[in-house]
């Protein structure tokens, strides 16, 4: 199960990069922006494309951080309870044996 988990991802990869050479090479026209009052460099459409959709990406998942961190440690702790509770209701169905 855990081959074919890493051959899933492996070709989620191969994907996502075949996809992105594609917008690449599919949009080649130099663009340059003005930001900020600055001009950036000319470089193809798709370059510019990909490299705003990774941003993206990176600042969602610095934004959305905090709150898997949050619920990483709230399954932490119910899984303790857990553990406690079953503890305690297997210590107590052994006391109390019906013959």
């Amino acid at each position: 199960m855990a081959l074919l988990k890493k051959l899933w991802w492996l070709l989620i990869a191969i994907a996502a990069i075949w996809l992105g050479i594609w917008v690449v090479v599919d949009n080649p026209d130099p663009v340059a922006f003005k930001l900020f009052g600055f001009e950036t460099k000319p470089l193809p459409g798709g370059l510019w494309l990909l490299a705003t959709f990774a941003v993206g990406c990176v600042v969602a998942l610095v934004a959305s951080s905090p709150a898997l961190v949050k619920l990483n440690h709230r399954v932490r702790r119910l899984n303790k309870q857990l553990i406690k509770i079953k503890a305690s209701t297997v210590k107590n169905t052994d006391a109390v044996k019906i013959d």
